[in-house]
């Protein structure tokens, strides 16, 4: 008799089982290397069938991803199709890889050897971050970016500096032979801080421009900097749909968690004045925060999840499965650019040393690091897997490595790793002289020439009553007949800017209004809602106005506004605290990068705060 074989699944039975996977299926995926975190069983996904078998191949592999929470059915399909369609796995070179994986790794290995007891924060144990940046920065290219911007902490730092922004290692391993040391003595910043500018070259031969920014300890606090810096230079080159400039932040997984800044950071994603086309995140996930374990350092089971507050999509991968990643990198960058959205990757490995290269991990995590030092590093497991013999290549990359630990203990002065733009060239920094001050007063025809203008909407506007008789007040104090007050003065001064070329943003709380009901920069058609802002309106040739009501938060906007001043010194940028004292919510901004940045990095600002 005949071994009777099971119908095929009915195409609306399959969807029914494939809905399931697609919503819980990340829950059962292989994600971490060394099985710390195993994949959790959910009751809907106890099925079995051809279906289910499929579908578990597709979801529950290296590769979770979660996107259910995405409203817009159009944005799940197109994920559906690249996760489920057949071949859509990216054909990848993997010699380039294992080479990438294997730099990577030895990178770290000789400073290690040749710096014994000295801090570094490697990048072992997540080296698959160098091709997946790869990947990433050629996607990038081939749609016309002409410079990402990326903001990271210290955790593999010097390895992004060495293998994606283009730095010579020479000059990286300059830092650890104490070169120069007077260039630092009461004054600059850790190796590890430092930003960089640089070019990368992708496998296809595309140069792209990168720059690192400069960060201090607080990791989150560089995101809404880096952002601000992005928006500037989107505007100044006119790339109003962010091609040619793509941020990139690389988090740590429990300051991703954890963080408040991020927080606010990721909630000016879609604002008006503040989006920049889509950033990409990655979350370098170790899957430890110095000597804290994942179970104490957020209440969900993965530190990605504070992003699902957005309809953007969380890519879970396998940190020790390259391929994998180099997909998923592929699949967030097309994501990105095709709905100019936000995109998080969850790259999980783990950490081959302590949190710096002297703490003594075994102390707090004795079996998991027994399990690491027997544990190869990624690239010998990758070499085994395509069956190629790595040995001479190692040989080969390590004695470069070497040759250029040789040449820095060569190089007399600590070597500068970036390159200020042009339009920094007339600005210079140090400290104030009176010689700055020059006469800025006006004559009174052309104050009631700006009063005119600063008063004056559409005809067909319905202006309310309170703000008719405001505007006409202040018509008087433009031709001199009522005393100036302050919400005027200001309004003037910013017109005396923009109508002189100098363009002017100003972002903040309630800001468009004024919390005081003093400024009303902002005019509000009491039938449409329409907006009309006379600053924007005074003269055909005038310079850009922008004037922004913030989301309800302090530190990740005045970031923003500190990174758009980086970017657009010509801009007069204003950051107003809606009430004084808030101002301490944005302290870490205040003390590590506007007080301390020309001393520590040699970079100017002048953006404004107004408390």
């Amino acid at each position: 008799m005949a071994t009777q074989t099971a119908d095929p699944p009915k195409p609306a039975a399959r969807e029914q089982v494939f809905d399931l996977f697609r919503r819980w299926g990340y829950l059962e995926a292989a994600l971490d290397p060394l099985g710390q975190m195993p994949p959790q069983p959910h009751p809907e996904l106890r099925l079995s069938g051809p279906a289910a078998d499929q579908a578990r191949r597709i979801y529950c592999g290296a590769i979770g991803a979660e996107f259910q929470h995405i409203p817009d059915p159009a944005r799940r399909r197109w994920i559906e199709e690249r996760m489920e369609v057949a071949g859509a796995a990216p054909s990848v070179d993997g010699p380039r890889l294992l080479e990438r994986l294997l730099r990577a790794d030895l990178f770290e290995q000789v400073l290690q050897a040749r710096y014994l007891g000295t801090k570094r924060f490697s990048l072992e144990g997540v080296t698959a971050l160098i091709p997946l940046l790869d990947e990433v920065l050629e996607g990038a290219s081939a749609r016309g970016a002409e410079q990402a911007v990326i903001g990271m902490s210290h955790r593999g730092r010097l390895n992004v500096m060495a293998h994606t922004v283009g730095n010579r290692v020479a000059e990286i391993f300059a830092g650890f032979e104490d070169v120069d040391p007077r260039s630092v003595l009461g004054g600059g910043d850790v190796k590890y801080h430092v930003g960089s500018t640089g070019t990368h070259l992708t496998a296809s031969g595309r140069k792209l421009n990168i720059h690192l920014v400069s960060n201090p300890s607080h990791l989150e606090a560089v995101d809404p900097v880096v952002l601000g810096r992005t928006r500037a230079k989107q505007l100044r080159a006119g790339d109003p749909d962010g091609a040619r400039f793509l941020p990139i932040l690389l988090h740590g997984d429990g300051a991703f968690a954890g963080q408040g800044i991020w927080a606010e950071t990721l909630n000016l994603a879609a604002l008006d004045g503040f989006n920049v086309g889509g950033a990409l995140h990655v979350i370098v996930n170790n899957l430890i925060g110095f000597t804290t374990n994942p179970a104490e350092l957020h209440s969900s089971r993965f530190a990605s999840d504070l992003a699902k507050r957005l309809p953007i999509p969380i890519f879970h991968v396998n940190a020790e499965e390259p391929e994998a990643v180099v997909r998923v990198a592929r699949m967030a960058l097309e994501y990105r650019y095709t709905f100019s959205s936000d995109v998080v990757v969850d790259l999980i490995g783990y950490r081959r040393h302590g949190h710096s290269e002297i703490d003594d991990p075994s102390i707090t995590q004795p079996v998991l690091y027994r399990k690491i030092q027997e544990h190869p590093p990624l690239w010998q497991l990758y070499a085994e897997k395509i069956g190629t013999d790595a040995t001479a290549l190692a040989a080969r990359v390590r004695e470069e490595l070497e040759a250029a630990q040789q040449q820095a203990k060569t190089i007399e002065k600590r070597p500068t790793l970036r390159r200020l733009p042009a339009y920094w060239d007339d600005y210079a920094g140090g400290k104030y002289e009176p010689s700055y001050e020059v006469d800025t007063g006006l004559r009174a025809t052309e104050l009631e020439k700006l009063a005119e203008g600063l008063t004056r909407y559409p005809q067909d506007f319905a202006i309310h009553p309170k703000v008719k008789r405001l505007l006409e007040q202040r018509r008087g104090m433009g031709a001199g007949k009522h005393p100036v007050d302050y919400g005027m003065a200001e309004a003037l001064a910013f017109a005396s800017l923009v109508t002189a070329g100098v363009p002017v943003r100003m972002s903040g709380q309630d800001t468009r209004r004024g919390t005081f009901n003093q400024r009303h920069a902002a005019l509000i058609d009491t039938r449409s809602e329409q907006v009309h802002i006379p600053l924007a309106h005074l003269a055909p040739t005038q310079a850009r106005f922008e004037i922004y009501n913030s989301e309800l938060s302090e530190a990740a906007v005045l970031g923003y506004e500190y990174g758009y001043s980086r970017d657009y010194p010509e801009t007069l940028v204003l950051w107003e605290a809606q009430f004084g004292d808030f101002a301490n919510g944005a302290q870490v901004i205040l003390d590590q990068f506007i007080s301390a940045g020309e001393d520590k990095w040699g970079l100017l600002s002048g953006v404004v705060v107004l408390l």
